[in-house]
């Protein structure tokens, strides 16, 4: 742990390359290993890191986008603090208006910022953090649309207004199109976020029924890796629950009757 705090106070008052190399190290020390996520905190990385993303140079936000998802992986300290430091905002803006490269990391982070933080999920969605990341999942590169998948099944988890949001803006079609088409990643990702749409959402059931959901959810089931199966499975136990219509066609796709 004793070169995190030199690597803080070079994002911080460093020149440019230094607090571009400096967020990436921060970053990669971040990588799985929670003990730097909670010393990169504790020397005070999260404010200048959130600084970089909102003011530095096209690699600084690159750099210091990544170190911030990172920090927000599986360390719900860490999520409140990136947001009690003014992060969302400008994660926002970089899946928005960013470069590729920019906009997949801000995405992830987003993703992350919102895994099982409510409060974090109500700021993204109030500084217009869905309407993006459904432009990413409808036009993105690869990794793009896998993470911008993934932040808004965290979105949607457990907040009806958000899953709300995410139709209004059109991202249900744009998600069945990727369980039909998508790699494995991205059809895992959002076979999660379909089903997630569906939970105690009737509206979202029948759409994502009427956007042709059903099929390619019952295909992942069958033909699927092992947790597209049980994403899919999830989504259409959802889809299936108290809508009578969408239990007789996923049994029509198998060829069982009711």
């Amino acid at each position: 742990e004793g070169g995190i705090a030199p690597l803080v106070a070079l994002v911080r008052d460093g020149t440019d390359s230094q607090k571009e190399n400096a967020a990436g190290a921060l970053g990669h020390l971040a990588d799985g290993n929670d003990a730097n996520r909670i010393a990169i905190a504790q020397e005070g990385g999260i404010a200048p890191l959130v600084a970089l993303v909102r003011d530095g140079t096209d690699d600084q936000k690159e750099n210091a986008a990544k170190a911030l998802g990172r920090l927000a992986d599986d360390n719900d300290a860490n999520r409140i603090a990136i947001a009690q430091e003014g992060g969302i905002a400008p994660l926002v803006a970089l899946v928005r208006d960013g470069t590729d490269d920019q906009k997949e990391n801000a995405a992830k982070a987003l993703g992350r910022l919102a895994h099982d933080n409510d409060a974090n999920r109500i700021a993204i969605a109030q500084e217009g953090g869905i309407a993006p990341l459904v432009a990413l999942v409808r036009d993105g590169t690869d990794d793009q649309k896998e993470n911008a998948a993934k932040a808004l099944g965290r979105l949607a988890d457990d907040n009806d207004a958000n899953r709300i949001a995410i139709a209004q803006e059109g991202g249900i079609a744009p998600l069945v199109a990727l369980v039909r088409d998508g790699t494995d990643d991205q059809k895992e990702n959002a076979a999660k976020a379909l089903g997630r749409l569906a939970h105690d959402n009737d509206a979202n059931r029948i759409a994502i029924a009427q956007e042709g959901g059903i099929a390619p959810l019952v295909a992942l089931v069958r033909d699927g890796t092992f947790w597209q199966k049980v994403n899919a499975v999830e989504a259409l136990g959802r889809l299936a629950d108290d809508n009578d219509a969408n239990g007789i066609a996923i049994c029509a796709q198998e060829g069982w009757s009711l």
